[in-house]
């Protein structure tokens, strides 16, 4: 008995040995970071998913440093990142991450429609070119070399506005907390009073119609590399004309011409998306409560839900899908906070013309896509800065169907038709994503009234 146990115990060691072999546990000896002239080297290495003295199956090596990667491209404060280890006899590793920076000063004409999209401008207003607001936007994405972001505009024409931003990552030795604020004055002379027939009515007058002056503030927690806690206040001082008081005395309600408004907001993430400028593979999740303080009207109380997932199905074929919710009480509000589908992100395609008020509203977003190219360009002949030399373009092929539904409880002040009742819109449409992962999309969509167009967008995912 007394051999048998010992040969067991031989054998036992003899497998434990042979597992080891097999899949070698490396010590992390080092990590070093190269290339970065302005980034901190503190804010790359809040990226990386393990430290010094950490210990690593050889079987989870390659996932450790494609999630550090993804990581680092995300801060988007870089245009290219490559992770490079070595091992030496002893199964010590040396990792060494070498990061390509980004041009982090964007001074540049600011020239956008004074509507919500592009689309509504070419289809609705007549391509009126009097609906232009154009000025210098001053952007620093790096100013002290923490990531953090200042930011100026002065914009004049048919919405001017006026602000001062400044965000800064984490303001803790630990960085998990970050800050940032914002002032802002913005007025306009043709307003968008109140919506009709799902579509927006305008006031013009030689006289100011609207004003604003506010200011935000954040401040933001972020556990671990994945979570995001951020606590959110604002004030503004709303003013509208008499005009528009008589046009909709509803407005802010009670026939009043002013308001003052304080915003307390709460949001959670969790961001697993691969590249958050365009995600192929992950999800992504947010929930956020807010709640306004009205001097004058009524308070008011939205609450959101967001989900998107997607799926890499094959090489070069991707799935996304995505639900969003909202909620807000009392029933009755006034149409200054009034919000359901049309603005932001908060679109059903295919209805990109139309704005869709309610209390309530949930939106389903599903695409199939498929990498058709992708190739980077070098034009380092005729661009002298590197940050600009190459040029990536990768065209994306896709199709889509969306489903919506809003619910008004008061559809008769806006004669709403397409409110209170299932919406379903889809089509196809054509991604190029290039420089500084900016996205340019065109798709042609048809919705359930059997209405056809092609719309264009250019932006960047949240």
């Amino acid at each position: 008995m007394r051999l048998t146990g010992f040969l067991l115990a031989v054998l036992w060691f003899c497998a434990g040995d042979a597992r080891a072999f097999e899949n070698p546990v490396y010590e992390v000896r080092s990590i070093r970071v190269e290339g970065n002239k302005v980034t901190k080297t503190a804010i790359i290495e809040r990226e990386v998913v393990f430290k010094t003295g950490d210990f690593i199956p050889a079987d989870q090596l390659n996932e450790k440093l494609e999630l550090t990667r993804s990581n680092i491209i995300n801060t988007n404060l870089f245009l290219d990142i490559s992770i490079a280890h070595t091992v030496d006899s002893l199964m010590q590793m040396d990792v060494t991450i070498y990061v390509k920076e980004r041009w982090y000063w964007s001074v540049l004409p600011y020239l956008v429609l004074g509507d919500r999209s592009f689309n509504e401008w070419w289809y609705e207003r007549g391509r009126d070119l009097r609906r232009l607001t154009y000025g210098l936007y001053l952007t620093q994405y790096n100013f002290t070399g923490n990531a953090d972001i200042f930011s100026a505009g002065v914009y004049l024409g048919f919405a001017p506005q006026y602000y001062l931003g400044y965000s800064r990552p984490y303001i803790d030795r630990q960085k998990r907390f970050g800050v940032s604020g914002r002032v802002f004055y913005t007025s306009r002379r043709n307003l968008a009073y109140r919506t009709w027939n799902d579509k927006l009515a305008f006031l013009s007058s030689d006289s100011l119609s609207f004003s604003r002056f506010g200011a935000t503030a954040e401040v933001r927690y972020r556990r671990g590399h994945n979570y995001f806690h951020t606590v959110f206040l604002g004030f503004s001082e709303n003013q509208i004309s008499d005009t528009v008081v008589r046009a909709n005395p509803g407005y802010f309600g009670e026939g009043k011409d002013h308001q003052t408004l304080f915003n307390l907001g709460y949001e959670y993430r969790v961001d697993f998306r691969n590249v958050r400028q365009y995600p192929l593979k992950g999800s992504f999740f947010a929930g956020s409560i807010n709640h306004f303080f009205t001097r004058y009207g009524k308070d008011q109380t939205n609450l959101l839900l967001l989900y998107n997932r997607y799926f890499p199905l094959a090489e070069k074929w991707f799935l996304e899908m995505g639900l969003r919710g909202k909620a807000s009480f009392p029933r009755r509000q006034n149409y200054f906070l009034v919000s359901g589908l049309g603005y932001g992100g908060n679109i059903a395609r295919g209805y990109e013309l139309y704005v869709i008020d309610g209390q309530y509203f949930a939106l389903n977003r599903n695409t199939l896509k498929f990498k058709a190219f992708d190739r980077k360009f070098d034009i380092g002949w005729i661009i002298w800065k590197k940050e600009f030399a190459m040029v990536p373009v990768t065209i994306y092929p896709n199709v889509y169907l969306d489903y919506a539904y809003v619910r008004n409880f008061t559809p008769e002040r806006s004669n709403s038709r397409l409110s209170n009742t299932r919406l379903a819109g889809g089509g196809v449409g054509l991604d190029v994503v290039t420089f500084y992962n900016i996205n340019l999309r065109a798709y042609y969509s048809v919705n359930q009234m059997r209405e056809r167009k092609l719309f264009f967008t250019v932006g960047r995912e949240f």
